[in-house]
């Protein structure tokens, strides 16, 4: 699984560093993205899954978060 952390990085840049990132996997690949800056938790998930990209994982309800993003064939296509 690839990791990427995001910490310290407000938007736009977490959402350009996690599409150059996600680029280079295959479907089926993972990428965990973690972070600290909620706004772009909820930008990651909404973009990732108008994509096609399955979006899982937590905040730990404070700023903290982590996700895992999962390529998938209709992702993949795009």
């Amino acid at each position: 699984m690839e990791r990427v952390d995001v910490t310290g990085e407000v938007c736009p840049r977490p959402a350009l560093i996690v599409r150059d990132r996600l680029g280079d996997l295959d479907p089926g690949e993972q990428l965990l993205v973690r972070g600290d800056y909620p706004p772009a938790e909820e930008n990651l998930r909404r973009t990732c899954r108008k994509h096609g990209f399955e979006v899982s994982g937590e905040s730990d309800g404070g700023e903290d978060f982590e996700l895992t993003i999962t390529v998938t064939d209709e992702a993949a296509s795009e």
